[in-house]
């Protein structure tokens, strides 16, 4: 579930649409859970889909580090990328604001922490200063440690800020399907 002060806005022809603050998110706050609405579609399942779906799986689904597809039922899906992203997550299940976003800025993520397959590599659009140029799966090798520093000062404000999404978090230990990222056992 996407966060509840974010609407979905036209970027332009390029980017199409992407998720906006609309009020103050403060860093650590939680700004993505998945939820029970999601849904994820194992691989076999991917597979023995059409060509159509598959390429529209690509376009709004992420992967896990089991390799299932994640299809976000909310705004989520819309959360377009950033070589300078504003919200990260550890693995699949949520994200949080590793910079305060004020409203008006767009919600990103950095593509490359989502498990990206070879055929997935793209060349970025982002504008940011740091712009890669191209995203593919060799970049999480590069930039773990950069995503670790910031979610770790992200994480720390976590306690200090308002989390609406916080009562998502707790049932996310249930989940038998959890796999951590970086690196983790997901537990």
């Amino acid at each position: 579930m996407i966060h509840p002060d974010s609407e979905l806005r036209f970027i332009d022809g390029a980017m199409g649409l992407g998720v906006f603050a609309t009020e103050f998110i403060p860093r650590g706050t939680v700004t993505w859970v998945r939820d029970d609405l999601d849904q994820v579609i194992a691989p076999v399942r991917v597979a023995a889909l059409p060509p159509p779906y598959r390429s529209l799986l690509d376009r709004y689904t992420f992967r896990n580090a089991t390799g299932h597809h994640i299809l976000c039922w909310d705004l989520g899906r819309y959360m377009n990328h950033s070589c300078a992203p504003t919200c990260l997550g550890l693995d699949a299940e949520f994200e949080v604001a590793v910079r305060d976003l004020y409203p008006g800025e767009e919600l990103t993520d950095d593509y490359a922490t989502l498990y990206l397959q070879e055929h997935e590599c793209f060349t970025c659009r982002c504008k940011a200063p740091t712009c890669r140029g191209r995203v593919g799966p060799q970049d999480a090798a590069i930039r773990t440690a950069v995503w670790r520093e910031l979610m770790a000062a992200a994480l720390e404000q976590l306690p200090q800020v308002p989390q609406p999404l916080g009562p998502l978090l707790g049932r996310l230990a249930e989940r038998p399907d959890r796999a951590g990222m970086w690196g983790g056992d997901g537990a």
